[in-house]
């Protein structure tokens, strides 16, 4: 289970690293797309040096997209953007007035070193936050995430005498995945998440079998859940998740009779935060 679950986390983040995606994908939060072009002002190159104040055409044209991580949201009604490579400046003629020039952001085949004065991801830019169009700042349709999840019973399977057992054992998880966006709404917030990896602490039942074949007494004890993986679907702010993993006690505790077993859980969760 945890091979296929990371075999197929990997596969979908070799099938999204192309252009600027696999960047956007691991510069969460603050990264969004664009699927307009846009209108922007060019403050001044990365190590803040050389000031600017000449307009540019942000143009999406190759992808119909380009991603940008906000630096900032000033008083003043501007926003503060990098735009994530691999982009390019260039000097176009208007489209409009074919007697005039104009600066051009635009995607580029072909990877720009850092000293490069064409690499506009060497420049921060500026847009007008009330002349931002709705399609001008979209959600990313994959991105890398970490997930808080309450998970409150878990489904252990027979073993021994013991058959199946539902306990209500209440545990706090922490899970890492990728998320992918369902539908092709950029509106919508409906997500799927694989988890690979996610890891947690619960309150349990400790008991052992001694060479008699008796269970002992139960008593509180916490659980160490040291890997857990699975699905979550977000349905605008809320998570619901399906997962499978194993836990441990330590110490003393360590012959606790589920140590280490596989168990199945449901994952609920609030998204408070902001993408």
């Amino acid at each position: 289970m945890k091979a296929k679950l990371t075999f197929l986390t990997f596969l979908v983040v070799s099938f999204c690293s192309y252009g600027q995606s696999f960047r956007a994908m691991f510069l969460n939060p603050n990264v969004y797309r664009t699927k307009i072009d846009l209108q922007a002002i060019r403050l001044c190159d990365n190590d803040l040096n050389i000031i600017y104040n000449d307009t540019f055409t942000i143009k999406v044209s190759v992808f119909e997209h380009l991603d940008y991580k906000i630096i900032n949201e000033d008083q003043n009604g501007f926003i503060v953007i990098r735009i994530l490579p691999s982009v390019k400046i260039v000097n176009e003629t208007s489209p409009t007035d074919p007697t005039k020039n104009i600066n051009v952001v635009r995607y580029s085949n072909k990877v720009l070193s850092n000293t490069d004065p064409n690499n506009a991801y060497n420049y921060y830019f500026a847009i007008k936050k009330d002349g931002l169009n709705p399609l001008g700042k979209t959600l990313l349709s994959t991105k890398i995430i970490g997930v808080p999840l309450i998970q409150p019973f878990k489904l252990r399977p027979s073993k021994g005498d013991e058959g199946w057992n539902l306990s209500s054992a209440f545990t706090i998880s922490y899970n890492f995945g990728i998320r992918l966006k369902l539908g092709s709404n950029p509106f919508s917030k409906n997500y799927l998440s694989i988890v690979p990896y996610g890891f947690g602490l619960g309150a349990e039942k400790y008991f052992n079998v001694g060479i008699d074949g008796k269970p002992s007494e139960k008593v509180d004890a916490f659980a160490l859940t040291y890997y857990q993986g699975g699905l979550v679907l977000t349905n605008q702010n809320i998570n619901l998740g399906i997962f499978t993993g194993f836990d441990a006690m330590l110490d003393k505790q360590n012959d606790w009779f589920y140590q280490g077993k596989q168990w199945f859980s449901l994952g609920i969760g609030y998204k408070f935060n902001k993408d």
